[in-house]
C-alpha cells in the first residue's frame, strides 16, 4: 500500500496561564495563541453547554484561517482525546448520586455543532490520549480511509484530578521544573487545542506528521518502567514508522512532568536511543502544567506557534544550563530545526511517539 502524506494545515491553542513567572513567555502573539481564564473561575460547571462555548473561541478561528466550507466540514472526522471528557459538567441530581455521561458526548456535540462527518472517535488513554487522537488520524488519513481530520485536546479543572494527584503526593509546591536535577513534582495545567490534518497541502501549512507508535506496558498501574525500556521501544517503532532514524532528529519534545520517577524513565529512554547523536530538548510543561489528555495535540500546536513566529522562550531553570539531566534547546527560534520528536507517557504505561518534520512547499 501507498501511503498518503499528512499535513498539520492550521493550529489553534488555549491555555491558562500556570501562575509563574514564565508561564506566559511562550504565548508571544495572542491573536494566535490566546489564554483563557480558569474553567473553574469563568463558568458554571454545571452547565454542559458552557463547555461547548469554549470550543466555539478555539475552533471557529481554525475554520476561518482554512475558509473551509460546510461540504468540507461534512468529510473532516472528529478525533478527540482528554482525560476527564465533560467530568466537571456532569450534574449530581437531589439523591447526590453521580451521573456520568457517555464518553463521546463532547464528540457527538461537536459534530452537530458544526457539522462534522458522522465518523468519530474518542481517546482517553490518560496523558497520551489526544497524541494517540493524533496518531490515530494520521494513520487512516495516510491509508487513503479519511482525508481530512480535526484533532482535538481538552482538559478543564475538576476537583476529582486535583486530589488524585494530591494523593499520589506528585505535586510540586515550587514549579515545575522539567528535566532538572532538582525537580519536585508536577503543576496541573489546564486547556484546548486543535489541530486540522489532510491529505493535501494549504498556502499556510507548516508541518507534515510522518508517523509514530503507541504501546503500553504492564509495569505498574500508575507509570511506566523506570529503566526507559519500554519507552526506548516506542520511541524507536515511532521512528521505524516514520522511515527516519535517530540521527535524523534535530530536537526532542520531552513529555517532562517533572516527577522523579517520569523524568528519570524518559531520561533512560533518551540515552538509550540516541547513544550516538544527542539532540536537545524542548519542554512547554514549565509554562503551561501538565494538562494530561490534552497535552498531546496543545503542546504540537504550541510547536507550530513557535515556529511560525520564530520565537521560543527555555524556562528560567533551563536557561542557565546547570543541574539538567539533558541538555536543553537554548535559541529563541525553531528556523534550523526540521525534525521533532514529540515524546507523550502516560499513567498506568501508556506511551507513545511521534515525528514531525517542516514542510517546505
Amino acid at each position: 500500500m501507498t501511503l498518503r502524506s499528512v499535513y498539520v494545515n492550521a493550529s489553534e491553542v488555549m491555555c491558562a496561564p500556570i501562575g509563574t513567572e514564565t508561564s506566559n513567555q511562550v504565548i508571544t502573539n495572542e491573536s494566535e495563541v490566546v489564554a483563557f481564564k480558569s474553567f473553574r473561575d469563568e463558568i458554571d460547571s454545571s452547565k454542559f453547554g458552557d463547555i461547548l462555548a469554549y470550543f466555539d473561541q478555539l475552533l471557529l478561528p481554525l475554520f476561518a484561517k482554512l475558509s473551509l466550507t460546510a461540504e468540507e466540514l461534512r468529510t473532516t472526522s472528529l478525533f478527540l482525546g482528554s482525560t476527564s471528557l465533560d467530568i466537571s459538567a456532569v450534574d449530581i441530581g437531589n439523591s447526590g448520586e453521580l451521573w456520568l455521561s457517555t464518553t463521546n458526548k463532547i464528540n457527538r456535540a461537536l459534530v452537530e455543532r458544526y457539522g462534522l462527518n458522522d465518523l468519530e472517535f474518542t481517546f482517553s488513554t490518560a496523558c497520551t490520549a489526544s497524541a494517540n487522537a493524533c496518531l490515530y488520524a494520521t494513520r487512516l488519513i495516510a491509508q487513503g480511509k479519511i482525508d481530512n481530520a480535526l484533532v482535538i485536546g481538552c482538559e478543564f479543572y475538576n476537583p476529582l484530578t486535583v486530589e488524585g494527584f494530591k494523593s499520589l503526593d506528585l505535586i510540586s509546591q515550587t514549579g515545575l521544573a522539567a528535566f532538572a536535577k532538582g525537580r519536585s513534582g508536577l503543576v496541573l495545567g489546564e486547556g484546548l487545542a486543535a489541530l486540522y490534518l489532510s491529505a493535501n497541502a494549504s498556502e499556510q501549512c507548516q508541518f507534515k506528521l510522518l508517523g509514530g507508535a503507541s504501546a503500553c506496558d504492564t509495569y505498574s498501574l500508575t507509570m511506566t518502567q523506570e529503566d526507559g525500556s519500554h519507552i526506548a521501544q516506542v520511541i524507536i517503532d515511532g521512528l521505524n514508522h516514520a522511515g527516519i532514524s535517530p540521527c535524523d532528529i534535530d530536537v526532542v519534545k520531552v513529555h517532562g512532568t517533572a516527577t522523579l520517577g517520569n523524568d528519570e524513565a524518559e531520561c533512560n529512554a533518551l540515552t538509550k536511543v540516541f547513544n550516538q547523536h544527542k539532540p536537545p530538548l524542548i519542554a512547554f510543561k514549565p509554562f503551561t502544567g501538565h494538562t494530561l489528555g490534552a497535552c498531546g495535540v496543545i503542546e504540537i500546536a504550541l510547536y507550530v506557534q513557535c515556529q511560525l513566529q520564530q520565537n521560543y522562550a527555555v524556562a528560567n531553570y533551563a536557561d542557565n544550563g546547570k543541574d539538567l539531566m539533558w541538555p536543553f534547546y537554548l535559541k529563541p527560534d525553531f528556523t534550523q530545526l526540521n525534525t521533532v520528536l514529540l515524546n507523550y507517557f502516560g499513567f498506568g504505561g501508556n506511551n507513545a511517539a511521534l515525528v514531525m518534520q517542516r514542510y517546505k512547499a
